[in-house]
């Protein structure tokens, strides 16, 4: 077995696209697995790769934490994206149950509704901002009545989360504030443990009856909370976000699918793998193990690429085009094996709501601006997207 090649590239540099478009071009064509000198971890750049090494969950162990931080990886242990075996299990049993198909149909009609009424309003305005008005209102709108919270605090929730996904990173200047978000998260989540403040047959609700019928401790409960804000807010923000920006980079492929609805679900499955919204997650080797005939050794840091594998040219033909006929249900957006997204069934019906409610309403997606990019160590986000949505 080979060493892995070892490069300066700097991955954490900035958070312009091409720029990291560029990078993982050129991490793939040196090898499927490479070590970064700063930070000292094993970059796993291609589709094969990335995909074999999350479902060797035995090898790959998430229990150490998924992000760079430290700090973050020891205060998310026990939670369901933070833990192995038997706890991941129970962990993901009563996280994922409230989020499978069957449940999520019977709110199906209601979170269309929602995006209709949103989209009315805001062909109505004119000229908006994508990102708060539209990218980030969409999920607000359905996840705290979904999970069952309180009125109280719903205006800070996005906020709180979207410092979360920036802490999992190497610490920068924006750590100080990230982590401020966080531990104002975290003392909500404690709050509404402690004062059972979900509303009757909510997923919130259920959590609480887990933990009195003691399938789960009480002291997990937080962590529990805490995941479901976490992964539900900015992932599907970002999406929506890159909804906006690719359709007006792109105004044929928007009149070619309102030409085309039935082909919203390829469109949303293009997109995941176009624009993956979270650049990937780490993994620590539980053993000396062989991937892309690179030796990893036990103990070392492993960062698994979604976003380079789903651009592979070993994998797709053509990855740097947006091409929503295309259908990559095996994109890697959303993990693979027995971590993937316990949430992708609420981001993708809200994702196909939005976008049914666009094509009914909207002629074409136009800039009035430039977005701007978000500096996020692990989000590929935008803090802005000035657009107006010219009727039909």
């Amino acid at each position: 077995m080979a060493v892995a090649p070892l490069t300066e590239i700097d991955l954490f540099a900035g958070s312009d696209q091409p720029t990291r478009h560029e990078q993982y071009r050129a991490l793939r064509d040196l090898g499927p697995v490479v070590r970064l000198s700063e930070p000292d971890v094993y970059a796993v750049t291609r589709y094969e790769e990335v995909k074999a090494a999350l479902a060797d969950h035995d090898t790959f162990r998430s229990g150490e934490g998924v992000g760079f931080n430290p700090q973050l990886n020891q205060m998310m242990q026990g939670i369901a994206l933070v833990s192995d075996g038997a706890e991941h299990e129970q962990m993901r049993s009563i996280v994922g149950a409230p989020l499978q198909p069957g449940p999520l149909r019977a709110r199906s009609e209601e979170i269309a509704e929602q995006a209709r009424g949103l989209v009315a309003a805001l062909v109505a305005k004119g000229e908006i901002d994508g990102v708060t008005e539209m990218a980030q209102a969409m999920p607000m709108l359905v996840m705290p009545d979904l999970l069952g919270l309180p009125e109280r605090n719903r205006e800070n929730l996005y906020d709180w989360a979207k410092g979360g996904t920036d802490l999992m990173g190497p610490v920068t200047e924006r750590s100080e504030q990230g982590a401020r978000m966080i531990g104002n998260m975290v003392q909500f989540t404690h709050e509404l443990a402690a004062n059972r403040e979900f509303e009757p047959g909510t997923p919130g609700a259920a959590v609480l009856a887990a933990a009195d019928d003691g399938l789960l401790p009480k002291e997990k409960c937080p962590l529990v909370f805490f995941e479901f804000l976490g992964s539900s807010l900015e992932t599907t923000a970002t999406l929506i976000g890159h909804l906006l920006v690719t359709f007006a980079q792109h105004p044929d492929q928007w009149a070619a699918l309102r030409a085309e609805p039935g082909l919203v679900a390829s469109a949303v499955n293009e997109l995941l793998r176009y624009q993956s919204p979270l650049r990937g997650m780490t993994r620590v080797a539980a053993r000396d193990t062989e991937l892309g005939g690179v030796t990893i050794p036990q103990g070392a840091r492993v960062w698994l690429l979604f976003a380079s594998a789903n651009r592979d040219e070993r994998k797709w033909e053509r990855p740097e085009e947006f091409d929503f006929r295309r259908n990559p249900l095996d994109h890697l957006s959303f993990g693979h094996g027995t971590h993937s997204c316990a949430g992708q069934g609420v981001a993708r019906l809200e994702l196909h709501a939005l976008v049914h409610a666009l094509l009914d309403a909207v002629e074409r997606i136009e800039f009035t601006g430039d977005p701007v990019i978000a500096e996020n160590t692990m989000m590929n986000t935008y803090d802005e997207i000035p657009v107006r949505l010219v009727a039909r």
